[in-house]
């Protein structure tokens, strides 16, 4: 699933920078189908990376865990490639536009850029990163989350993850009619004016504890799926729904289509895969190239927008050159188009295929924690009964894998 949401961001990227040139595709079907499927997707894809993060660190969450090995686990993960990219991004922007403001370059080193409702802090590096720095802000307050929502009952944590909804799509609302930026950035890299303006964009897409709703109803769903208390609906239908979903979302307001107006659905479809997957049941994810992208998602995720913006670029302006590519036009033929999707895609794939095998697996190996306790699948409860030892057997095995 995760494979899945970096290339549903990679398409956004790439359709968006074209249709921002005022680009598009001479055939009507081609067109339509990238606007349905990547002219508003960046958002709820990250979205459901959010509910993702919540729901699988909960779900393989240890008794007798602390939050040192927590936290150490997560850095081995994520803080090596966040910083190669971050290095690649300052080089690239220094030699475009001059070096970052010693403030800018600190805030994304240390994961605090998004604390500052400006663009020019959250969007000058790689332009993704800004995502982390919501995650970050989730890791460190995951130990006291599950520390208290693993002692709620069933009926508690579904309250629990229906406020969260509710916070999802009222609160932004409420916070863009009250409040305003006395100093806006002079010109915006993103525009804002359809999400609500740039106190709207920012607090509903990046402020760090407005995307925690999505990482809380993460935490809930996954306690409940553990306990044998989850009630939804099975793969097929949570497919159907988040399919109706997403054409819905395309009509929504402006703020919502950032996140909120995809959180039920992605959260319906996470539960369903996960209960599929321990049932060894029908499950559309499980094809092993699938899979193995997932493995690269974050590399991926990271490098992609860099290689979009710079390498590919760069290789088309050279082919132009040598009377090999086609001057880009406003319209552009749909064969030309989709090459060129799958040729960024490729680079991109192999970029994030060399910082994995290069970066984030070798660090993950020599940072992470060796003091990691056994692992059970089932969170004690005195409301939900015990899942059966087969079904925890083989949630084990899925889980270490």
């Amino acid at each position: 699933m995760r494979g899945i949401l970096a290339l549903t961001v990679f398409g956004a990227h790439f359709f968006l920078s074209f249709s921002f040139a005022g680009g598009t595709f001479d055939s009507d079907f081609v067109q339509n189908v990238f606007h349905v499927l990547f002219s508003r997707s960046g958002g709820p894809a990250v979205s459901c990376f959010f509910l993702l993060s919540g729901f699988v660190l909960t779900y393989i969450a240890r008794p007798g865990d602390t939050a040192r090995s927590f936290y150490r686990r997560r850095i081995a993960k994520v803080y090596p490639v966040h910083l190669v990219t971050v290095a690649i991004a300052f080089a690239l922007v220094a030699v475009r536009y001059g070096a970052p403001g010693a403030k800018v370059t600190l805030s994304h080193l240390f994961l605090v850029q998004n604390w500052v409702p400006s663009q020019w802090y959250y969007l000058t590096m790689t332009g993704l990163d800004w995502s982390l720095s919501c995650e970050a802000f989730f890791y460190l307050c995951f130990p006291v989350l599950i520390l208290l929502l693993a002692r709620a009952r069933s009926w508690q944590l579904y309250v629990a993850a229906g406020v969260s909804v509710a916070l999802a799509f009222g609160l932004p609302y409420v916070v863009e009619h009250t409040f305003t930026l006395t100093h806006p950035d002079p010109m915006e890299m993103v525009a804002t004016a359809d999400y609500g303006g740039p106190i709207g964009y920012w607090f509903a897409y990046v402020f760090p504890p407005m995307r925690m709703a999505e990482f809380v109803i993460g935490i809930a769903v996954a306690l409940l799926v553990r306990r044998g208390a989850w009630r939804g609906p099975g793969v097929a239908v949570a497919l159907l729904l988040t399919a109706v979903g997403w054409g819905v979302n395309l009509y929504l307001p402006g703020y919502l289509q950032l996140g909120a107006g995809m959180v039920v659905p992605f959260a319906l479809l996470i539960a369903a895969l996960s209960r599929a997957d321990v049932a060894e049941s029908w499950s559309p994810l499980r094809w092993r190239p699938l899979v193995w992208f997932g493995e690269l998602s974050l590399s991926f995720y990271l490098t992609h927008l860099l290689v979009q913006e710079e390498l590919f670029s760069r290789l088309w302006n050279v082919g132009v050159e040598a009377d090999l590519l086609p001057v880009p036009l406003p319209v552009l033929s749909w064969w030309v188009g989709l090459l060129s999707f799958a040729a960024q895609f490729v680079l991109a794939l192999t970029a994030a295929w060399l910082l994995y095998r290069l970066v984030e697996r070798p660090m993950v190996r020599l940072l992470r924690p060796r003091d990691v306790p056994p692992l059970p699948i089932t969170t004690a409860s005195h409301d939900a009964p015990h899942p059966g030892a087969d079904q925890a057997d083989r949630a084990n095995q899925l889980v270490e894998k």
